[in-house]
């Protein structure tokens, strides 16, 4: 009798996502209803990539976080962005890295206040450290004795997802790719909506998210 094949493993998946809040009344430009999580690659929509800019822009805007600024100037809206000097920290990103097993459906959101700026931080996992990803829920990485990596949703407790180094490493080069994707999509996006700051607006997201070269 033949035997029955072994269940196929199913590899892990790991996003850049963006934390999305309602974009209510938001006239600017053309935005998807999305959220409260868009995983960001060169996949997104024209609509999609101005929900992220939109976002992204309002996180950033010092006086009120929920309020878009520029009133009716696409380009002034987008200032925050553009104009954000080069320091770590002068550009929040609100999200993080989400971790998926679609075998046991176990999903690992960033917790709140993480920045996907800081996404360059998974690399020190294999040696010893547990990036911060936010809190309530406090997401956790675990070392386990067989050498592979446990993170957990909250804490140690609650859904985890088990992923070994070298697949981490494989996964964060994937986590590249898609945030180069997304630069790309931005590109298109704006060189139709900001000609005058696209320049700025893609240099500026792409130092600050660690796309093409990490910060030093």
């Amino acid at each position: 009798m033949p035997r029955r094949p072994a269940a196929a493993r199913h590899v892990p998946v790991l996003q850049p996502v963006l934390e999305v809040d309602p974009l209510d009344d938001f006239t600017l430009w053309p935005v998807a209803e999305v959220g409260p999580w868009l995983a960001l690659s060169g996949a997104l929509t024209a609509a999609e990539v101005g929900t992220a800019v939109a976002r992204i822009a309002a996180y950033n805007h010092v006086d009120d976080r929920t309020v878009w600024p520029g009133d009716d100037d696409p380009l002034t809206a987008v200032l925050p962005l553009a104009a954000a000097g080069p320091e770590p920290g002068s550009l929040v990103v609100p999200g993080g890295l989400r971790l998926t097993d679609p075998g046991t459906g176990a999903r690992i959101d960033p917790g709140c206040c993480s920045g996907l700026e800081d996404w360059r931080a998974w690399y020190e996992i294999p040696s010893g450290a547990s990036p911060d990803q936010g809190h309530d829920p406090d997401p956790w990485v675990g070392h386990r004795a067989d050498g592979t990596i446990r993170v957990w949703a909250d804490e140690e407790r609650g859904p985890h997802v088990d992923v070994g180094v070298d697949e981490l490493m494989r996964l964060l080069d994937g986590v590249q790719a898609d945030l180069a994707g997304f630069l790309r999509r931005l590109r298109t996006w704006a060189d139709e909506v900001v000609p005058a700051g696209a320049d700025d607006l893609v240099a500026n997201l792409d130092r600050h998210l660690q796309v093409s070269t990490p910060e030093g």
